[in-house]
C-alpha cells in the first residue's frame, strides 16, 4: 500500500510517499525548510505546493510537533499558537478525500522503528526520543504506545526552564556548543529519561546521528542505546504508516 508521509517540523517540513508494508520511497522526497515564518498561513501553502508537485492523490499521514487528538492540534510549542485546533485536516482534503491522520511527530518516529527499523518487533519498554527544534518522546511496551508524552517540556532538574530549552539541536546550535560539550547535556537529559521511563531500549533519533560513530561514545545508559535506521525519512514514514492502519 502507498501512503504520503508528512513530517512537520520546527525548522522545516519533509515529504515523500512510500511502500509502507517495506519503507521504501515511491516517489519523489522533499525537504523544505521554513521561511522564517511559522504560521500556517506561510507553511500549508508550501506542503499544498510540495504535494501537488509530487501529483499525490491518496492517504496522507501527518507528525506535528505537539500533543494530537483525533487529528486536532493541542499544542505548538516549536510552530506558535496560530496551529491550535488549525483544521489541517480540512486544508488537505482535496488530496487525500478522507483518508487522512496526524500524530506526533516523535511518535511517528516510534511507529516507524518499531515497524520496520532499530525497534523492530522488540518486546519490553522502548523509549524513543527525537533531537530536534526541541525534544520529543515516545513510550511503547510491546508495540502499545502512549501518545503525546512531549517529556521534554518537562521541568529541567537543575536548570531553569524544560529540558528542551538545553539539550535539544537548537540549543546546540544557539549556544555554538561543541559536540562534547552539547553531549554532556544531553547525557544529563538522557539519564533523567532514563529514570523516569525504566526502559529496556532506547531509540534516538535527529541529525545528530550523522556524528553517530563519534556521538556514541559520548553517551551512556544502563540500556541499549540505538540510533534511528531510517534517519531522515523515520517521521514521514511512521506517519504514512499510522496512516495505512486506519
Amino acid at each position: 500500500m502507498r501512503c504520503l508521509g508528512v513530517d512537520l517540523g520546527g525548522s522545516g517540513f519533509r515529504l515523500g510517499a512510500f511502500e509502507v508494508e517495506t519503507g521504501i520511497p515511491c516517489s519523489g522526497w522533499k525537504n523544505v525548510p521554513h521561511e522564517g515564518c511559522t504560521r500556517p498561513s506561510s507553511i500549508v501553502p508550501r506542503i499544498i505546493d510540495s504535494i501537488q508537485d509530487l501529483g499525490w492523490s491518496g492517504p496522507i499521514g501527518v507528525g506535528f510537533p505537539g500533543a494530537v487528538s483525533k487529528d486536532r492540534i493541542l499544542t505548538a510549542p516549536n510552530l506558535g499558537d496560530d496551529w491550535l485546533d488549525f483544521d489541517l485536516k480540512e486544508e488537505l482534503n482535496d488530496f487525500h478525500h478522507g483518508h487522512f491522520t496526524m500524530i506526533n511527530d516523535c511518535d511517528a518516529v516510534a511507529i516507524a522503528e518499531y515497524n520496520l527499523g532499530s525497534s523492530r518487533n522488540k518486546s519490553g519498554t522502548i523509549l524513543t526520543i527525537t533531537i530536534g527544534t526541541g525534544i520529543g518522546t515516545t513510550i511503547q511496551n510491546d508495540g502499545d504506545m502512549i501518545p503525546n508524552l512531549e517529556y521534554g517540556r518537562l521541568p529541567h532538574p537543575r536548570m531553569e526552564g524544560p529540558l528542551e530549552s538545553h539539550i535539544s539541536a537548537r540549543s546546540r546550535k544557539e549556544e555554538k556548543l561543541s559536540l562534547q560539550q552539547w553531549a554532556e547535556r544531553f547525557q544529563e537529559g538522557l539519564e533523567f529519561h532514563e529514570n523516569l521511563t525504566e526502559p529496556d531500549m532506547i531509540v534516538l533519533y535527529g541529525g545528530i546521528l550523522e556524528h553517530w560513530d563519534t556521538f556514541s561514545g559520548l553517551i551512556s545508559s544502563n540500556v541499549k542505546i540505538e540510533p534511528a535506521q531510517f534517519g531522515a525519512e523515520a517521521g514521514a514514514l511512521g506517519a504514512a504508516i499510522a496512516v495505512s492502519k486506519l
